[in-house]
Parts: structure tokens; C-alpha cells; sequence
């Protein structure tokens, strides 16, 4: 990948509540001119388009959110991060089913990534399966001390079955 590269982001714009209008294809272009073309500086591109495609995901800007994935893809094609971000865009397209495979791959792929299992879990309970839900969301309870989430969703599965004295743990 050299500096030559035409960035394949077609024009796409939003409107930020201090930003104004501000064209998806421009951002992308500046990214491509800071960073491409240098290994050592791969790791630093992958964050860059995790973090725009968390900020397309959360304006509803799916198929821009996906570019920026796609992009991550040809870096790190096997990373659980592409399979979480995969799964978040699905489910925002209401695909559930293909949403939790992509979450199942993200957890087969780094089963300590506590927002994939908090995400599968979670989804897992909207889909009624609540035998997976609570086996995902225990395993993300018992990775970290600040794991709210998954502590919310168990209570949640927990009173939907009638255990009231472990939703109140």
C-alpha cells in the first residue's frame, strides 16, 4: 500500500451538532495521506478507523462505517475487532442472526474481549437465548471489576427467569 493509493470512499456527508457539514470522503482522504504507506504505522491506522466507524455506527452512517472496516480488514484480516465492529453494523441493520455470528467469530477469535461478549450476550438474551446469554455474559463478569454491562444484562436474564435473589447480586 503506497502513498499513490486513491481512497476508494465514495462521497458521503453528516452533519455533527458543532461540525457542520463535513464530507465523509475528505476525513477519509486526510487519513489516507497522514498514515498510509508506513508499516510501523498500521497499528495506529486500524485505531483511526475503529474509532471513525464508531462515530459512523453511532450516526446511523452504516455503509460508511463499513468502508471504515474494510479498510482494517486488509490490514488485520483475522482480527476480533473487524468480527465486533461487523457484528455492531449488522445489528444496527436489524440482522441479528448474522450480527451474533459475527460476535461469535469476535469471541472465538480473542475470548477475553469483554465488549464481544457483552454484546453477544446481550443479543443473545433480545433472541431469547438465554442458556448462551448467561454463559456469555458470566464469562465477561469475571474479566473485569468495571463490567457494568454485563452485569445489568445478567440481572436482567435473572428476574426474566424468576431468580430474584441472584439478580440482586
Amino acid at each position: 500500500q503506497g502513498s499513490d493509493r486513491v481512497s476508494p470512499h465514495p462521497p458521503a456527508s453528516y452533519t455533527g451538532s458543532n461540525m457542520g457539514t463535513v464530507q465523509a470522503e475528505s476525513i477519509c482522504e486526510s487519513i489516507d495521506s497522514v498514515i498510509i504507506g508506513d508499516q510501523n504505522n498500521w497499528g495506529f491506522q486500524a485505531e483511526v478507523w475503529f474509532t471513525i466507524a464508531d462515530v459512523f455506527i453511532s450516526l446511523d452512517m452504516l455503509p460508511d462505517a463499513q468502508k471504515c472496516i474494510d479498510e482494517i480488514k486488509t490490514l488485520f484480516p483475522l482480527s476480533h475487532l473487524v468480527s465486533y465492529m461487523s457484528g455492531r453494523i449488522r445489528e444496527k441493520e436489524g440482522m441479528k442472526e448474522e450480527a451474533e455470528q459475527q460476535y461469535v467469530n469476535a469471541v472465538a477469535l480473542s475470548p477475553r474481549h469483554i465488549p464481544s461478549l457483552v454484546a453477544l450476550g446481550r443479543l443473545q438474551l433480545e433472541m431469547g437465548k438465554e442458556l448462551l446469554a448467561e454463559h456469555n455474559l458470566s464469562e465477561a463478569s469475571k474479566l473485569g471489576t468495571a463490567v457494568y454491562q454485563a452485569c445489568f444484562y445478567l440481572g436482567q436474564l435473572y428476574q426474566k427467569q424468576g431468580s430474584h435473589d441472584k439478580a440482586s447480586e
